[in-house]
């Protein structure tokens, strides 16, 4: 199985650029769209070449998710604990995003390894923003405590007018994906594979890892959720996270994996029919050369026999 890599390779390549050619200044506008429908622009001016300015525009979010002034609830304190004194959000948004922030690079840490490791932060804001309210319940479970605040069913936006959803506990946290496709194929091959996914765990080398069920009907856990949301084609998946699933360093990873699972499982469904396709083309080629092999040879000699050449014949000979 491939993961989604949390930073953005293109957003992290052009800070990187930046960064190298600070001295040259150079006018910088650029937008462009990811998966799930997350929109960035960057700006950075020839006048303040220390400054960028870095605008992100979330997915639409549904009416059963929370946001608090545009972001989802802790978005402001995440970002300013990523980040400290190097970022600096501004207040409003610029038109058409929820988030603009500005970039000083002369706040950057001195060294290379730490400069690079902040970078990557920044080029992970999807994460840091989007993973905020799922952060703080994780993080309240590796303290075996509740966060306060908390309703006991948690509806977060992941992709456009679409939501998943915690049932937060002290000693568990129950994660539930409604999964949904527009295409008829792709339901088929999602289905499949999340079936194949829930068996996958079972394996004797994934003890470790959180448990997994899939149903097509709604677990009982959503029995008081909104109604549009339980409306699917390829059935619920759940997760049960545990304590010593968000140990240490694998609360980031852990967070990063549950905000993109749509995206993971559509990115496979759209590779094994990408793989499918490809064997399909390659086999009706090999029958097609069978069957040129399988042709009489009075056919083969009758239709070379028809068939004509011509010689080019230069100004001289055509005379002579």
């Amino acid at each position: 199985m491939i993961l989604l890599q949390s930073p953005s390779k293109y957003l992290l390549q052009i800070l990187s650029n930046r960064l190298k050619n600070l001295e040259k200044g150079v006018e910088l506008d650029c937008q462009w769209v990811e998966f799930d429908d997350v929109r960035y622009h960057v700006q950075a001016s020839m006048k303040n070449p220390q400054l960028l300015l870095l605008s992100l525009s979330l997915p639409t979010p549904p009416p059963e998710t929370v946001f608090i002034g545009g972001l989802p609830p802790g978005a402001i304190e995440a970002v300013k604990v990523a980040y400290g004194a190097v970022v600096k959000i501004i207040d409003p948004p610029k038109d058409g995003y929820n988030l603009t922030v500005k970039l000083n690079f002369s706040k950057l840490p001195p060294d290379e390894e730490n400069n690079k490791a902040l970078l990557i932060k920044i080029a992970s804001v999807r994460e840091v923003v989007l993973g905020a309210p799922l952060r703080v319940v994780l993080k309240h479970l590796g303290a075996r405590t509740l966060a306060p605040d908390v309703e006991n069913l948690m509806a977060l936006v992941h992709r456009p007018k679409e939501s998943f959803f915690l049932v937060p506990r002290a000693e568990k946290v129950t994660i539930i994906f409604p999964m949904r496709f527009k295409d008829s194929i792709d339901t088929v091959l999602a289905t499949s594979f999340l079936q194949e996914f829930v068996e996958a765990r079972r394996a004797a080398g994934l003890n470790n890892a959180p448990s997994c069920s899939w149903s097509a009907s709604p677990p009982s856990e959503l029995k008081d959720g909104p109604a549009e949301s339980l409306c699917v084609n390829a059935g619920f998946i759940t997760f049960v996270i545990l304590p010593r699933h968000v140990e240490g360093k694998k609360l980031d990873r852990t967070v990063w994996s549950l905000s993109t699972f749509h995206a993971y499982v559509n990115y496979h469904v759209k590779c094994s029919e990408g793989f499918m396709h490809t064997r399909m083309r390659r086999r009706v080629e090999s029958l097609i050369q069978a069957l040129d092999r399988a042709k009489p040879d009075s056919l083969k000699t009758k239709r070379s026999g028809h068939s004509r050449s011509f010689k080019r014949l230069s100004l001289k000979d055509g005379r002579g």
